[in-house]
């Protein structure tokens, strides 16, 4: 179909000049051919006018021709040379020949690729700033209570006993919570690198849950909470790395614990069919605003608009959904009637990456 395309577009420009020169080569016989004896007498003059006529023929094809070529070339040249400025969302719109059209459609293809190139780019670099400077703040925020008690106790500003262990507990529990960060950014940054390898082994998911929600009944009790089980009484076998497994579903659950109020009911459930294996922590609780949902599992990024220091790290979706990857699968936010709904998929087809 394009040779045909191709082979018309020249077959038109051949036509044309065959054409002027026609009617150029029928003027001139008209002019030098005598009627009554049926023969050609050309003088110098007429020689002259022929070649004038031909002349002004190719030289209106020539424009004619330059002027189908030099316009689209002028609008892609400098149509590239606003993309050379950064420009990505130019597109070229142009009517030409066939030629062109080909040239304008591939034009337009890179350019919007660059486009969304440029917008990722961007988005990876917005995401980068915003981890440092959460990083920083996070980090800088519990030393700086550190150091401000352990300055207190030095200079002797607490005399109680009381007041002093309550001090040391303080230092304590906010030293616990840097050390607690600085492990969850070491594993996001681990399972980041394209090395990294899972030791696999056949688990029975559905007993995995049933330890794992066990474990929550009682930090789930003190906050008033409600858990709704939905796990099959049968053995459920899948191959995942025990470990990473386990601390995926923890960060969900936990991400559920922090962000929503006392008397939020929590739904565990696990489905499994020969396709693959659904693991869903939904929960009816206050939600996750709209403009976090885009970037809900990029790192630092918290449930609630405002900064809490009590309130996470807000590395827990980001690695839950590293592992979910690492494992062939994939982490899904759902937009809920109300409240929160994640599913961790694992899709039987999918083979994760083994050591």
């Amino acid at each position: 179909m394009n040779r045909n395309k191709l082979f018309y577009a020249l077959f038109k420009s051949y036509v044309f000049f065959a054409a002027s020169f026609g009617v150029v080569a029928l003027t001139f016989l008209v002019l030098v051919m005598d009627m009554n004896s049926r023969t050609i007498e050309v003088n110098v003059l007429q020689l002259l006018l022929f070649l004038v006529l031909l002349g002004t023929c190719s030289l209106l094809y020539a424009l004619w021709t330059a002027k189908r070529f030099t316009g689209p070339l002028e609008q892609i040249a400098s149509a590239i040379q606003r993309m050379e400025e950064g420009k990505y969302s130019e597109r070229l719109n142009i009517t030409a020949s066939y030629e062109f059209s080909v040239i304008q459609q591939r034009f337009n293809d890179m350019a919007e690729s660059l486009e969304q190139s440029e917008a990722e780019n961007r988005r990876l670099q917005d995401g980068k700033r915003r981890m440092l400077a959460d990083l920083s703040h996070d980090l800088k925020t519990p030393i700086t209570t550190i150091l401000g008690y352990a300055k207190a106790l030095e200079v002797g500003i607490f005399e109680h006993e009381k007041k002093k262990e309550r001090c040391l507990q303080l230092i304590f529990n906010k030293a616990t919570h840097v050390t607690e960060l600085i492990d969850q950014i070491f594993n996001l940054s681990k399972l980041d690198r394209p090395d990294y390898s899972l030791v696999t082994e056949q688990v029975d998911i559905a007993e995995l849950l049933r330890e794992i929600a066990a474990d929550y009944y009682e930090p789930f009790e003190e906050k008033h909470f409600q858990m709704e089980v939905d796990i099959p009484a049968e053995e459920v076998m899948t191959e995942c790395d025990t470990s990473l497994m386990r601390r995926a579903i923890i960060n969900l659950l936990s991400n559920a614990l922090q962000h929503n109020p006392p008397g939020t009911q929590v739904t565990i459930q696990l489905k499994k069919s020969e396709q693959r294996l659904s693991l869903v922590i939904a929960d009816n609780g206050v939600g996750i605003p709209d403009e976090l949902k885009k970037i809900v599992f990029d790192p630092f990024v918290r449930g609630d608009v405002t900064r809490r220091e009590d309130g996470g790290s807000g590395l827990g979706l980001a690695i839950a959904k590293q592992i979910a990857e690492l494992h062939g699968g994939d982490l899904h936010l759902y937009n809920a009637q109300d409240g929160t709904k994640f599913e961790l998929v694992l899709g039987s087809s999918s083979a994760p990456n083994k050591e």
